[in-house]
């Protein structure tokens, strides 16, 4: 089987995980379907992990791809397929003039959508999206937190409504922090600065719990292994801290429901092998960290924040 994906901007570990979800969305994996190994190779331009499908045991995004929509099932073996395309977020800044880039500077408009000046731990925020309760997401903590880039919220509402789709008799999701609508330091966290940051909590065997140490007792492995996969499979999760020993129980369940352990390997951090998606954090045992991508709000914040220093107004 060969299969090329377009890349943009992806770190090495997203790129590696990129090639075998994609690999897995349109064949299924080897241990379960008995396809030969793939021969992949990206190409320069695109963006994300895995956009072009790939479930959960459930119906994934295969659904809102182009070319996989309504592609009947693919038996074992050998095949041929399409290059999958995954297409990155147009530049904002395309065809903006130095004098247009001077008043954006000044006040960056809602035309030009999120922008993040900084970095994650020394950052600002314009634009930001609010996120609220919906079903199937409880917001917790203070309201003044929840805000992020547009591509951050949206990521999170696509990922639990896929989740929820395959998983719907699932509890809410427990959200805590975001960033503050304008970004800056928040405490108590030296991340979450410029709306890119979401600490997600676990799911447990007994509903309602937030903020309570996962365990091998209490963790709802099926569940969480499943959102996680929906919150990867939407291409813009830059890396997830958790802590190793609830990435040990998840990637023992994943192995024992048959996931590719190649897959697996470009997810969990070993002592010898920690240039992974996932990757251990003090304090995280008791919720999950993701960082998103969001290349534009970046792209934008980059340029306008070196104008504004050219300019003397930084």
């Amino acid at each position: 089987m060969l299969v090329s994906i377009a890349r943009a901007g992806l770190p090495p570990h997203a790129l590696r995980a990129a090639v075998v979800l994609a690999v897995a969305s349109v064949v299924g994996y080897s241990a379960r379907s008995g396809a030969s190994s793939a021969v992949v190779a990206p190409t320069e331009a695109a963006a994300a992990h895995a956009r072009a499908g790939f479930a959960a045991g459930g119906p994934g995004l295969a659904g809102n791809h182009p070319t996989l929509s309504g592609a009947p099932a693919v038996p074992p073996g050998p095949v041929l397929v399409d290059m999958v395309d995954v297409h990155p977020s147009p530049n904002p800044l395309r065809g903006v003039g130095p004098a247009e880039l001077d008043r954006f500077a000044r006040t960056p408009p809602a035309t030009l959508g999120s922008v993040c000046v900084g970095r994650p731990n020394r950052g600002r925020l314009f634009n930001a999206i609010p996120l609220h309760n919906e079903p199937g997401l409880r917001l917790m903590g203070d309201d003044s937190n929840h805000f992020g880039t547009a591509e951050t919220v949206s990521t999170l509402r696509a990922a639990l409504a896929e989740f929820r789709a395959s998983h719907p008799e699932a509890p809410d999701l427990n959200v805590g922090d975001l960033s503050r609508a304008r970004g800056g330091y928040l405490r108590p966290h030296r991340s979450h600065q410029m709306g890119v940051d979401a600490d997600l909590g676990y799911f447990y065997r007994e509903t309602g719990k937030w903020y309570e140490k996962a365990n091998a007792e209490n963790l709802d492995r099926k569940l969480t292994w499943a959102f996680l996969k929906s919150l990867i499979a939407q291409g813009n999760v830059e890396y997830v801290f958790m802590d190793r020993s609830v990435q040990a129980l998840l990637e023992e369940y994943a192995r024992d429901i048959g996931e590719s352990p190649a897959f697996l390997a470009t997810l969990f951090e070993t002592p010898a092998h920690r240039d992974t998606l996932i990757r251990h954090a003090h304090g995280h045992v008791t919720h999950f960290h993701v960082r998103f991508s969001d290349p534009a709000a970046l792209r934008v914040g980059s340029t306008l924040d070196a104008r504004l220093r050219r300019h003397g107004r930084r």
